[in-house]
């Protein structure tokens, strides 16, 4: 199951590669920070959430490569190494591993607000493909050239 969900994860990326249309500038950083709002294995309010921070730096206009760390009550925080792909301008893909005690494979899809060209709100949906969760995250985000 978990190399299905790799091997539809890196056909996505692959086909996303060639059906890029960003706005954002080769060489630029995205910096953002997000809230998961909802997730499957919660078992009540402020007993279980992750806050996640992250840097992308655009290989491509619409390919980015990332790096980050996840604040994680009641578990271990873990590092994050990982990409995004923008086949069309306010929608992402993402994947992401996250390093630590409890290490994971997170698989995501977003949709980006412009609120200005550097900032930025977005909605992102993703599938820890080893604990089997799901989550719905929330977060800012802020474009450097």
């Amino acid at each position: 199951m978990k190399k299905k969900i790799t091997l539809m994860a890196l056909g996505l990326f692959l086909l996303f590669y060639y059906r890029a249309e960003a706005q954002q500038a080769e060489g630029s950083y995205l910096i953002s920070g997000a809230i998961d709002l909802v997730r499957t294995d919660a078992p009540g309010v402020i007993r279980r959430y992750q806050i996640g921070t992250e840097i992308n730096y655009f290989h491509r206009h619409f390919l980015s490569f990332s790096g980050g760390y996840e604040f994680n009550y009641n578990h271990s925080n873990q590092v994050t190494l990982g990409a995004r792909a923008y086949p069309f301008e306010p929608l992402f893909a993402r994947i992401r591993g996250l390093v630590g005690k409890e290490s994971d494979v997170a698989i995501g899809l977003g949709y980006t607000f412009n609120a200005s060209y550097r900032i930025r709100f977005e909605g992102m949906v993703d599938y820890y493909a080893i604990s089997n969760v799901a989550g719905l995250r929330a977060g800012i985000s802020f474009l450097i050239r």
